[in-house]
């Protein structure tokens, strides 16, 4: 009973900050300063325009705030087989929940220093998502960004939740690291076409030890990103990625582990997992390959990882997965040059039925595998398969409705009372950034 009023009480919050936000930005569409300004206030509240005058600069814009979010609110139906329900306590087959509430403030001043701080104030209890500070400019080595933020690893990781197609990010994405204390340095090469960036960074729950007893927590990161193929303004090109990260572990205090999701938030089963593996270190490896033809698109990564066991039976793991993508609606989906990512589609027509405007429609695919098992380190973790299709509606350039279909199965896992099993899940999102 108490998740329920908890859920519903997420409900109201998240549903009563939407309406704020919504009519709020009315009162700024008045005449500024005797100017004879013409504001069509429907209009700005569905194409969500308002959304532009959430920032403040200076005359000579030398100081710029400005005040963005993410915030998205998840349903599924969820069904597993009887061999899943067999170990598992039976899934609560409708769920719902605030997936993010992320306010966020930035500010930049010279154009040259950056800041940022984003708050993760959905779940169980808030964090930090973004805290960072930037230069960029500097002689040889271009940007230099320190705080906490994202390691350069992985394209898909690195786009975000704004920039990716499905809701969830691929399982075969669990190698990857995501936000950690670090430094970084940033460049591009070849008018843009490479881009490089690497870091040193320290996970959080090492922060007591870092540097102390063996370096463990420490990450040493990197990723290069080159467009051998570039035309029409970047609506045709091919992308081609590196990334690798060295990370030091303590095998006796703060052991390993790998365990992919399903593809959906609200499933809180795990079909596949290495469970705790004591190690002393790990290499991460990470293959990109993407592109995009006008309204086409594909994205692809392979990531393995290789750890250093304390027993001395070295393992291996990795996984992979293939994206594909069409816009119905004629738009090309961005392709930021700077940071060698995916963006999120801004349509040609924002959604307003008074001016017959209906925003842009995706379709897309995804099959993704997963291997945890290697036999020689005598784990046994299972081998996970995702297949995947989404239908993605971009209202504006703030706004998204998703729907996803997953198809999940798992095989050849022996370190659980689950050996194979196979599930459905029907989700959809609302979602809106900026």
């Amino acid at each position: 009973m108490n998740q329920v009023n908890a859920v519903r009480k997420g409900v109201i919050f998240f549903l009563s900050c939407l309406f704020v936000l919504l009519l709020v930005p009315t009162v700024y569409a008045a005449a500024e300063e005797g100017k004879d300004t013409r504001v069509d206030v429907a209009d700005e509240i569905i194409t969500m325009d308002w959304v532009k005058r959430l920032r403040w600069e200076n005359e000579d814009k030398t100081v710029q705030i400005k005040i963005g979010g993410l915030y998205s609110f998840d349903w599924a139906q969820i069904n597993e087989d009887s061999r899943v329900g067999s170990v598992y306590d039976p899934v609560q087959r409708h769920k719902e929940e605030v997936r993010w509430a992320r306010p966020q403030i930035s500010l930049k001043l010279y154009d040259r220093y950056k800041f940022r701080l984003q708050y993760e104030i959905a779940g169980k209890r808030g964090q930090i998502q973004d805290f960072w500070g930037q230069v960029k400019d500097v002689p040889y080595l271009g940007k230099i960004k320190a705080g906490h933020f994202k390691e350069p690893f992985s394209m898909t990781v690195l786009t975000g939740r704004k920039g990716s197609t499905m809701m969830e990010y691929s399982p075969a994405s669990v190698f990857a690291q995501a936000r950690n204390l670090g430094v970084q340095f940033e460049n591009s090469y070849l008018d843009g076409r490479i881009n490089a960036a690497a870091g040193v960074f320290n996970k959080c729950n090492y922060l007591d030890n870092a540097f102390t007893e063996g370096n463990s927590g420490i990450d040493l990161t990197g990723r290069v990103g080159w467009r051998p193929y570039q035309e029409d303004d970047g609506k045709k090109l091919i992308h081609v990625g590196l990334g690798y990260s060295h990370q030091f572990l303590d095998a006796d205090k703060q052991p390993t582990s790998f365990s992919t999701s399903t593809g959906s938030h609200l499933s809180i089963i795990k079909l596949t997992g290495t469970g705790s593996i004591p190690a002393y270190g790990q290499d991460l490896m990470n293959l990109e390959l993407a592109g995009k033809w006008d309204q086409f698109w594909f994205q692809s990564e392979y990531t393995s990882a290789y750890l250093n066991t304390k027993d001395r039976n070295n393992a291996f793991f990795s996984g992979y997965h293939f994206d594909v993508g069409y816009i119905l609606t004629g738009e090309s989906k961005p392709f930021k040059s700077d940071k060698a990512i995916f963006g999120a589609i801004n349509p040609k027509e924002p959604f307003n039925p008074l001016k017959g405007g209906w925003g842009a429609l995706e379709v897309a695919g995804q099959y993704s595998h997963t291997d945890m098992n290697d036999y020689h380190a005598n784990v046994r973790g299972g081998v996970q398969d995702n297949i995947g299709v989404a239908l993605n509606w971009y209202l504006n350039a703030h706004t998204r409705v998703a729907g996803n279909y997953m198809h999940v199965g798992v095989a050849g896992r022996d370190n659980s009372s689950l050996s194979n099993g196979e599930m459905d899940i029907y989700q959809c999102r609302i979602m809106f950034y900026f």
